[in-house]
C-alpha cells in the first residue's frame, strides 16, 4: 500500500469509526433514556441538549470520510478495494442524508416545542420517525466502517 492510500485509509476508518461510535452510544443509551420519558420531560431533556456544536462536526466528519473514501477508491490498486471504498462512502452518504433529511429537522422542531402546545399524538409520531431514522443511520455507519476496513484488508 502506498503512503497516500495508507493515509486515506486511516482517515476514512477513523472518521467513520468516530461517527459510528457517537451513533452507537446514542442507540444504546440516549435513545432508550429519551423513549422512556413522558412527553414533558422528553421535550425538556431534548431542549437542554445543545446539538449546535455536535451537528456541524458530525456533518463535516461524514463529508470528509466519504470524500476521502472516493479518493481512496480512485487510487485503489485492485477492483475489490475500489468497490469496498465506494460502498463505505455510500454508507457515509446514507448516514448524512438520514441525519440531515430526517433526524436534524425533527430535532430542530422539538427544540421549539412547548410542553403545553404539542399533542401527544404528534409527539409520539415524531419520536417514532426520529427513532427509526436514527436506527437507519446507525446501520449505514456500520456498513461504512465495515466496508472501509474490508477495503484496507484487500489492499
Amino acid at each position: 500500500m502506498n503512503t497516500t492510500l495508507t493515509i486515506l485509509s486511516i482517515w476514512t476508518i477513523a472518521a467513520s469509526g468516530i461517527q459510528l461510535g457517537t451513533l452507537w452510544i446514542m442507540k444504546l443509551s440516549i435513545l432508550p433514556l429519551l423513549n422512556a420519558l413522558p412527553y414533558d420531560r422528553y421535550v425538556n431533556t431534548c431542549q437542554l441538549i445543545k446539538m449546535h456544536v455536535f451537528h456541524p462536526i458530525a456533518v463535516w466528519s461524514g463529508i470528509i470520510a466519504g470524500s476521502l473514501g472516493v479518493i481512496a477508491a480512485i487510487i485503489a490498486p485492485n477492483p475489490a478495494a475500489l468497490v469496498l471504498f465506494l460502498v463505505g462512502s455510500l454508507g457515509m452518504l446514507g448516514v448524512g442524508l438520514t441525519s440531515e433529511g430526517v433526524n436534524r429537522p425533527i430535532w430542530r422542531q422539538v427544540e421549539k416545542w412547548s410542553v403545553d402546545k404539542v399533542s401527544d399524538e404528534r409527539w409520539a409520531h415524531k419520536r417514532h420517525v426520529w427513532y427509526l431514522a436514527h436506527e437507519t443511520r446507525t446501520y449505514f455507519g456500520i456498513l461504512a466502517v465495515a466496508a472501509y476496513v474490508a477495503a484496507v484488508a484487500t489492499v
